[in-house]
Order: structure tokens, then C-alpha cells, then sequence
């Protein structure tokens, strides 16, 4: 059976596996937020022009 303080290095390990895992996800939709954010406020004008008659 694995020591306490073997045991207490292995779940710190453990805990900043998922910290990192879960601060990308966060990084990650962060940054599409503003992507899309971004690509609303400058729509492409040949989209959005109004058709001529």
C-alpha cells in the first residue's frame, strides 16, 4: 500500500492535471467567445449588402 505522503503527492498531481485540462477549456471558450463576438460586430459586407433592384 502506498505511503500518505506518496499518496498525497499522487493526488496533488492528479489535481493540477485536471486544473490544467479544466483552465484550457475555460481559455478555450473564452477566446472562441470573442472570436464570434468579433466576426458579429464586423459582418462581411458582400453578406450584408442590400441586394440591388
Amino acid at each position: 500500500m502506498a505511503q500518505p505522503d506518496q499518496r498525497m503527492r499522487r493526488v496533488r498531481r492528479n489535481n493540477w492535471i485536471v486544473f490544467a485540462i479544466f483552465a484550457a477549456f475555460v481559455v478555450a471558450v473564452f477566446s472562441y467567445s470573442f472570436v464570434h463576438i468579433g466576426r458579429e460586430a464586423r459582418p462581411d459586407p458582400a453578406v450584408s449588402a442590400p441586394a440591388r433592384p
